[in-house]
């Protein structure tokens, strides 16, 4: 199997070139994901698979426009202790995913970056970073951002998604951007696939109260969404859009060199 260099994987390059990465001021893309079932049709590394996909098309986008990006290896398996009651799911304990994050930033830190951008693909890692950086920040001295991968443009979800106003779970929405990657990754039987969306409970659904539930309280099938709705196309248009606008956004230079 052929596999070639891709000059904005840190896996890829050599320490000199990451040095001039760090000398150069560079921005670093960490992709963050997750391992954990997606219904009977997409792959368990569906949120990590589209969490480093959009942070190397946004990293090589950004070099094109002459700000230097890279991307460090994926942390690919996340906080899915909701999710394991299906097979194939992973999780860390939120313990050990806390002190994970902070040294992978720390690592960063310690060859000089100072431009650290979490991107995230997984709704259940999101209370546990936003803890950690409260550590995170107060350890380095600056402040390491944390984003999803879908936060560049806000209406590309809802302009194109037919069924969904927005992106759930193994849904029209993560079936269509995997699709757009490569079909092979995607059983057929998605085309009879769909999952409640709801919480169960009135409060929840709203917003008003939240609590932890394991998946299979919300839906049997470990499906939330209308996968059966999804197409290449769908998927196409959502990542670019994400991606054009998330290189857009990390253009601003006003972002970098704030106090914590």
């Amino acid at each position: 199997m052929e596999m070639k260099k891709n000059p904005v994987r840190w896996e890829h390059l050599t320490r000199e070139e990451i040095r001039a990465y760090s000398q150069q001021g560079a921005i670093v893309l960490v992709p963050l994901g997750s391992i954990e079932q997606h219904g009977p049709h997409l792959p368990v590394g569906t949120d990590a698979l589209l969490a480093t996909y959009v942070c190397e098309k946004t990293a090589e986008e950004l070099n094109r426009r002459g700000k230097p990006c890279l991307v460090s290896p994926a942390i690919t398996v996340g906080n899915a202790t909701h999710h394991m009651s299906f097979p194939g799911s992973m999780t860390l304990k939120p313990q050990t995913y806390l002190a994970m994050l902070q040294d992978y930033c720390e690592s960063l830190a310690a060859h000089g970056f100072r431009k650290i951008v979490i991107v995230n693909g997984h709704g259940g890692n999101v209370a546990p970073t936003q803890t950690a950086l409260i550590n995170i920040n107060e350890a380095l001295g600056f402040p390491v951002y944390f984003t999803g991968y879908d936060k560049g443009d806000s209406q590309a979800e809802p302009d194109i998604l037919e069924t969904q106003a927005h992106m759930d779970h193994a849904c029209e929405s993560e079936t269509s951007m995997i699709l757009a990657l490569d079909e092979g990754f995607v059983d057929p039987i998605y085309k009879e696939t769909k999952g409640s969306m709801s919480f169960g409970h009135k409060m929840e659904d709203e917003g008003i109260f939240s609590t932890f539930h394991r998946m299979e309280a919300h839906t049997e099938n470990g499906v939330m969404g209308n996968a059966y709705a999804a197409t290449a196309e769908k998927g196409k248009k959502i990542l670019e859009r994400e991606i054009q606008g998330m290189a857009d956004i990390l253009m601003d230079d006003s972002l970098w060199g704030r106090k914590v």
